[in-house]
């Protein structure tokens, strides 16, 4: 695998982008947040590009600003400055309502913590953002089924998260973030709560999510296993990439 330290953006037109296999670019983007009189700059003009199916991991110190540029690229916050084009359109000069669409259909999230509901079942769990997406019941039921099955917990599908370990949690979480069938799939520290054997389980997974569905994978982690896997390595320091 090749592996690089920096990306450079090139100017192109959003349909150069798309043409070129970039699914996803950061233009100058700045992050910063006000407290009064203070102003506390997260990230400081960040510019990359992601080309369809690849991986691509993002290393650096805690506080570096990794997590807040996940946000900013899946749709869940808004820069302070600068553009996050995906599939020719910029994420921030459309509608929140159209954002999140897009966020259900065509983007998937896998964070350290699981987010599972607790009252429901892991069947139930995976399903609801089908449901959301106005999938039928039934379909929705067959999906799911068919992605714990895959993912290996069609034993568990019954079970509660308070009933699951960590790493089946986890491969709940994943489940759920494919009934969708994103495209595009952001993970922050997904191995963070588990011990090395769950941990390589889950890269092997992601892995798999890469090279059989040629899932794009942008992933935040410290774990040699998932550097091992990825296409490129970015390391921020301070808000930069360096």
């Amino acid at each position: 695998m090749m592996v690089s330290t920096s990306t450079i953006v090139k100017s192109s037109s959003c349909s150069n982008d798309i043409e070129s296999g970039f699914v996803l670019k950061a233009e100058n983007l700045y992050k910063f947040y006000k407290d009064g009189k203070i102003s506390l700059e997260v990230l400081k003009g960040i510019s990359l590009e992601i080309r369809k199916g690849e991986i691509l991991c993002v290393i650096g110190p805690s506080g570096a600003g990794k997590s807040t540029l996940l946000h900013l690229l899946g749709g869940l916050d808004e820069p302070s400055k600068g553009k996050v084009i995906f599939e020719g359109r910029d994420l921030y000069r459309i509608p929140e309502r159209q954002r999140a669409q897009i966020r259900n259909k065509k983007i998937g999230f896998v964070f350290q913590f699981y987010h599972l509901l607790s009252e429901f079942s892991a069947l139930e769990n995976v399903m609801l953002p089908a449901l959301i997406n106005r999938m039928g019941l039934k379909q929705a039921r067959e999906k799911a089924v068919e992605l714990l099955t895959a993912v290996g917990l069609e034993a568990r599908i019954s079970h509660k998260p308070g009933q699951l370990s960590g790493g089946e949690q986890q491969r709940v979480a994943i489940a759920r973030t494919l009934i969708n069938d994103p495209d595009l799939i952001f993970c922050d520290e997904p191995t963070g709560n588990l011990d090395s054997q769950r941990g390589e389980q889950i890269a092997g997974l992601l892995y798999e999510l890469n090279q059989h569905k040629r899932k794009t994978l942008i992933i935040v982690s410290h774990e040699k296993s998932i550097a091992k896997m990825a296409d490129r390595i970015i390391n921020i320091r301070d808000g930069k990439i360096i």
